[in-house]
């Protein structure tokens, strides 16, 4: 057995890595990059290695620094997690010429699995059917547009060395092939350091069922059963379960079969996934992830199995004392993932500040990597943690799941929480079967409304700067005449107070909007206040309101539970409203500094929608464009976004650069519409 482990990864997945080895009697060390000093991972594990600048390839993608840093803490192995390092041969190569042990498979079935098409050929070889497609993966886009051509719309565009969702494209349409194939590629590339891209052809409405499989490198290969992932969107798991929903006996012992035949073919050692699109009675091979699986816990709690200590077992060259008849599948298990994502807004990831993060820790299992306070960047994965639930059968899972996601809480970034409830509470989704295009046309099919607070949002914000300004005017005061009440001195009857007007601007559902409030105390305790917007006044009543904390409000009769929060800044007050599961937010500036062109411009103010990098800046000043055109490429944690033009009208002001990168809500470009001229 190992004496001490390296965790080559961050978040949940080195905490939960951790909380084994020291089970097991292991030494444990990390590394961070620099966006990750203060990271929950680093803390829990108490000794970490800082490997470079925040981007993954400057750190938790080089190679050199991780294996120096396993060399500097003594480790005599190195658990690489997920993602990342963990299907890298040349990695796994690089440990072992300095005497330290990959926990994971050989290289050489690294080389083979992660290698999308070469795992085809073995599967071929092992009797598994497979996805009809191309033969060999390419980074060449004119052979890759060849090959689709020829396998046939609609067809499935691959990241050779991906996973997790990263590199996948589908394309039904030949005029958008070259610009998806650009687009996995890049994606490729900049997730796993591979741009080389695998063709298949699309099969839709099918089942992703994938098997837990268990070598030890001696010839010795057995299953721990299945999962099934079939709730997923754009190719991201969301809920995974085990066992997989009323599969047939016959099918399931096939899959079982197919998987295990596969791990036998190439004498596997260590712990690999075996992944299926079931379609029917029919199943095809899809791909294996030798490494272990973000869905892993639900294994675990149907098994009863602790998986990373025997992986642990297998790498430190242990035989594998479990047979298959000492394996059993016992009640359902579930597990949700909770991203930092906006939902109303096709889903963009979303970063900042975790202002309060309430997770059901006495009611299901949970996994996470974050804690109020924490920073979530657009560099790295944006999942916030994952629920896990076990009973006795999958109805009994699902009203647990409901209660454990009732007591979650994520307030200061958007999130898919409030979807996760509903979609719990759905009949589509809980009583059906699950295809893989199940979840994407339910959302399509079930608009999540906004909840009745966010309409007053605008003037919750300027009533939240106006109470704070005036708070701050009491503890440091300026003047005599900067107080809370309306009392002056010499002031003649029938004196009304003047008050501020604010230029409010909102963030809704990722697009930008413009509104003036017009601030008016009704009472002297400065707490509660009428708003007018235009034409709509609005009452907003913060006697309870404790910024930073939960609190009840009133707006207009209606109580509502909320956060709120003012963070000071150079261009006016930032402020942010949640309910625990929706976050919204708005800058309030004195209405001294507005600029009369902006109200008639907004609808064509083009900002960033989330923090990002530029890719690729498609337009230039001066140019023409057609509402909906492509203007620019984002990425962030690694996926691409294309901003399009919300009006036709000419580029002016374009601010971004490609390379450059770019915060939320930063201006990007200025589309002025084209004023039509008479005879």
């Amino acid at each position: 057995m190992f004496k001490k482990i390296l965790i080559a990864n961050r978040g949940e997945i080195a905490r939960r890595i951790a909380r084994t080895c020291r089970t097991l009697g292991i030494g444990v060390a990390t590394v961070h990059s620099e966006a990750d000093r203060d990271a929950l991972h680093v803390r829990d594990i108490g000794e970490s290695v800082l490997l470079g600048p925040a981007p993954a390839r400057d750190s938790y993608l080089n190679i050199e620094r991780v294996v120096q840093a396993a060399l500097q803490v003594g480790a005599d192995a190195v658990h690489p997690g997920y993602g990342f390092l963990s299907e890298n041969a040349a990695f796994a190569d690089s440990l072992a010429a300095r005497g330290i042990a990959f926990i994971g498979p050989a290289a050489q079935a690294l080389r083979q699995f992660g290698d999308k098409s070469a795992a085809k050929r073995l599967a071929v070889e092992a009797g598994l059917p497979v996805v009809p497609g191309s033969a060999t993966a390419s980074a060449e886009p004119v052979y890759i547009a060849a090959m689709a051509s020829e396998i046939g719309l609609p067809v499935l565009l691959k990241a050779a060395a991906g996973g997790g969702g990263k590199g996948i494209r589908i394309v039904r349409d030949a005029g958008r092939l070259n610009e998806a194939i650009a687009g996995a590629m890049r994606e490729g590339l900049n997730a796993f350091g591979d741009a080389s891209v695998l063709v298949e052809k699309y099969l839709p409405a099918g089942r992703h069922v994938e098997v837990q499989i268990l070598g030890d490198g001696n010839g010795k290969v057995i299953h721990l059963w299945e999962r099934e992932c079939s709730l997923q969107r754009r190719y991201q798991k969301v809920v995974e379960e085990a066992p997989a929903l009323t599969l047939p006996e016959g099918l399931r012992q096939r899959l079982l079969a197919a998987a295990v035949a596969l791990g036998r073919h190439v004498n596997y050692r260590a712990l690999g996934t075996v992944e299926f699109l079931v379609t029917g009675e029919d199943f095809y091979f899809l791909e294996v992830n030798p490494r272990l699986q973000v869905e892993h816990p639900v294994t675990e709690a149907v098994t009863g199995l602790d998986l990373v200590a025997l992986q642990i077992q297998a790498a430190s060259g242990m035989a594998l004392h479990l047979d298959q008849g000492d394996v059993s599948c016992t009640g359902h298990a579930m597990e949700v993932r909770l991203y930092a994502e906006d939902p109303q807004a096709d889903f963009m990831p979303s970063t900042g500040r975790l202002h309060a993060l309430a997770l059901p820790f006495a009611h299901a299992r949970v996994e996470t990597g974050i804690e109020t306070g924490s920073v979530i960047t657009s560099h790295y994965d944006p999942m916030v943690a994952k629920l896990i639930v076990h009973a006795s059968d999958r109805q009994a899972a699902i009203v647990a799941m409901r209660q454990a996601l009732a007591q979650t809480q994520i307030v200061g970034v958007a999130n898919n929480l409030a979807l996760a409830q509903s979609l719990f509470q759905s009949p589509e989704v809980v009583d059906q079967v699950p295809t893989t295009a199940s979840l994407d046309d339910w959302i399509a099919t079930h608009a999540q409304p906004a909840p009745a607070w966010c309409s007053y949002l605008p003037a919750l914000a300027a009533a939240c700067v106006f109470q704070q300004t005036r708070s701050d005017a009491v503890v440091s005061p300026v003047s005599t005449w900067r107080g809370l009440t309306h009392w002056r001195l010499g002031a003649q009857q029938g004196y009304q107070p003047s008050y501020p007007q604010y230029e409010v601007h909102t963030e809704m559902s990722g697009s930008a909007m413009f509104s003036e409030a017009l601030v008016a105390q009704l009472a002297c305790h400065n707490s509660h206040f009428s708003v007018k917007l235009g034409d709509v006044s609005q009452s907003i009543d913060l006697r309870q309101c404790v910024l930073g904390q939960a609190s009840v409000l009133g707006l207009d009769g209606l109580a509502c539970r909320l956060w709120m929060g003012v963070d000071a800044q150079a261009t006016g007050h930032q402020v942010w409203v949640s309910d625990g599961c929706q976050t919204q937010t708005a800058r309030v500036l004195p209405l001294l500094r507005h600029d009369k062109r902006k109200g008639a411009a907004a609808g064509g103010t083009v900002r960033a929608p989330l923090t990002g990098k530029v890719l690729e800046v498609r337009v230039a000043n001066g140019d023409s464009v057609e509402a909906g055109q492509v203007l620019l490429v984002l990425e962030s944690m690694k996926m691409e976004l294309r901003i399009t033009a919300p009006q036709a009208g000419v580029v002016a002001g374009l601010g971004a650069k490609a390379g450059a990168s770019v915060e939320r809500g930063s201006l990007l470009a200025q589309i002025e519409a084209v004023q039509e001229t008479t005879p």
